[in-house]
Order: C-alpha cells, then structure tokens, then sequence
C-alpha cells in the first residue's frame, strides 16, 4: 500500500477488516485525483495531525487556517465526489473507534 494508508495505519491501532478495507479504498480514490507528491504530503498531514479531517464540513474559515500545501489537496477532494464519500467514510469509521 501507499503513503496514505500507511499513515491511516499510524492513526489507528486497529486492525479491524472494514477499517483497513476502507482505507485502501480512500486511497484508491485520492491516487486517481491526486499526484504523487500531494499524495505523499496529504500522509504527512494525516500523521502529524492524528486524524482524518471532513473536508466539507469544514467551513471556510478552516479551510483557511490549512497548511497552504494542503487547501488545493483538501479543494481537490471536494470537488470529486467518489474521494470525498470515501474521505467521510474512513472519518467516520475512525470516530466510532473513539480516534
């Protein structure tokens, strides 16, 4: 697996089959809209932050308040609707495990 998985492994200690399933799926998603450099960048945010934050419930203001080299990340998965369900399921997964 990629950067981003291995960084969700990080997040979380379990490794429960839905979880990990759901995290190859999110990073499926973002290799198709994301280049590689971004990918590994968005790993990086994922590790020193602990989360995976839901980019459109964030609001504007937070956007904002991103590191610059992860708004255009962040705009990018909002604008595809695939990565951005996957991007709430893998948030929402981590949030019922207390993460």
């Amino acid at each position: 697996m990629g950067a981003v998985y291995d960084a969700l492994l990080e997040v979380s200690p379990s490794r429960e089959g839905e979880l990990l399933a759901g995290y190859r799926v999110y990073e499926s998603a973002l290799e198709g809209i994301l280049t590689p450099k971004q990918l590994a960048t968005y790993a990086e945010y994922i590790r020193h932050s602990k989360t995976v934050r839901v980019f459109d419930e964030m609001t504007s203001d937070e956007i904002a308040a991103l590191p610059p080299e992860q708004i255009p990340i962040a705009s990018a998965i909002m604008a595809n609707e695939n990565a951005l369900m996957e991007n709430q399921r893998v948030a929402a997964l981590l949030h019922q495990r207390g993460l």
